[in-house]
């Protein structure tokens, strides 16, 4: 194991695909018959997988792995150095691939995590069961930044800050006649299949007797046509018609780890254009919707089930409120490595995020879940769900933080409060 053979990754990623394996070996599965290939994964240490390899009936021989930035770097106990791929590691390789003919090796990429000496790490669970090796971060470091980890871009846009606004006194028609309500209508990006970022849908429902509460649901309004009728206040058409503009508007993109550089970078331009334009919506609507008697929200699986009659069990009751929460986060230093977590500030009290949704646009606190805000800007936004994905925290090593990790710290020490803990 004293020299190790390169292979590249997909640009961009931990990927190795067998189109680039291929390139770079003559070995091949034979097309008829069939080849017995035993492998199990033996141990990881110290950045590098071990993995046993038998073919047919030929003793068990070791492959090494170790992932870095740009290449996986594969060894073997026979027949492998920097110009030579022995057989068993490439059938070692293609084991591990999958349906697509690739494997994406960063869940083995772990710079800086293990102790020289020991070879364990304190950042990492790792256990074996049969032949596979499992290995995830501990949850008290979640959100470990490692090299190569992309960013949000940070810009400087104007926050629009917001006060709170009455209770609005709807207007209740007579008895049996539906009333008009609105819905936040939310689902996680990144699901394959009919993708939209998060907006108000309008409804019919009816209220019980004493005009408080929705006790059934008629239809979704999706169109002028279905508020025919409708005896509704100036500020109620208004919001109608922005949520209409914000359910056409409100379709983006899958982004699929199959595609190219091109598709991606394509995609995200065009995601992120309509992200931009709804919450602009948002703005216009945040002040018309505030203080409303009857707003729910709902996980849409999707535009196709927001039309008809809405289900009862999928709508909660939430309320929507006109301040505009602050950005802030705390930083704190435990020796080999920092954390950097994200708080909203509301009313002068710093509140910890809510786990429970990952709405882009909107705020909510862990002590009122289903009390949402709008955030006060795009970037705010974007921040917020960068940050949702690992509980709202990032965990620095300290030999990772000059460079790229520092430059966007500092980013962030520019334009939001930071508390030191």
């Amino acid at each position: 194991m004293d020299s190790f053979f390169s292979l590249p990754f997909k640009p961009g990623t931990r990927i190795l695909t067998l189109n680039t394996l291929d390139q770079h070996s003559k070995f091949r599965k034979p097309e008829r018959g069939y080849m017995p290939i035993h492998d199990r994964e033996i141990s990881f240490a110290n950045e590098l997988l071990t993995v046993g390899v038998k073919i047919y009936d030929e003793p068990e021989e070791k492959v090494y792995i170790k992932v870095t930035e740009h290449a996986l770097l594969v060894s073997c106990s026979v027949d492998t150095d920097e110009s030579y791929l022995s057989r068993y590691a490439y059938f070692a390789l293609t084991e591990m691939m999958d349906s697509m003919k690739q494997c994406n090796f960063d869940q083995w990429f772990w710079p800086g995590c293990f102790d020289p000496a020991t070879g364990k790490s304190k950042f990492l669970s790792i256990a074996r069961m049969g032949k596979i090796v499992f290995c995830r971060l501990k949850l008290a470091y979640r959100g470990l930044v490692k090299p190569g980890h992309t960013f949000p871009i940070l810009s400087d846009e104007d926050a629009i800050p917001r006060s709170a606004s009455a209770v609005i006194h709807e207007r209740i028609p007579a008895d049996g006649d539906p009333i008009v309500g609105f819905s936040l209508a939310y689902r996680d990006l990144g699901k394959r299949y009919d993708e939209h970022v998060p907006f108000v849908v309008p409804y019919l429902g009816i209220a019980n007797k004493a005009k408080t509460v929705i006790i059934g649901f008629h239809k979704y309004i999706s169109s002028e046509e279905d508020l025919f009728l409708q005896d509704l206040s100036d500020e109620q058409r208004q919001l109608v018609d922005i949520c209409l503009d914000m359910r056409q508007q409100s379709r983006v993109r899958y982004i699929s780890s199959y595609d190219n550089i091109g598709e991606i970078e394509e995609k995200r331009q065009y995601n992120s254009q309509i992200l931009k334009y709804v919450f602009a919506l948002w703005q216009q609507a945040m002040p018309l919707l505030a203080g409303r008697l009857f707003t729910h929200y709902q996980y849409s699986y999707g535009m196709r089930r927001l039309k008809g009659k809405p289900y009862r069990d999928r709508l909660s009751k939430c309320v929507f409120r006109n301040e505009s929460p602050e950005l802030c986060f705390v930083w704190k230093d435990f020796g080999d490595h920092y954390k950097l977590e994200l708080r909203f500030k509301i009313d002068k009290q710093i509140w910890m995020p809510s786990y429970e949704f990952n709405v882009i646009f909107l705020a909510n606190t862990q002590k009122n879940p289903r009390t949402f805000y709008l955030l006060r800007s795009y970037m705010d936004s974007v921040l917020v769900s960068y940050f949702h994905e690992d509980k709202f925290q990032l965990v620095i090593l300290k030999e990772h933080y000059e460079g790229r990790v520092q430059e966007f710290v500092e980013g962030l020490r520019s334009r939001y409060k930071f508390v030191e803990r």
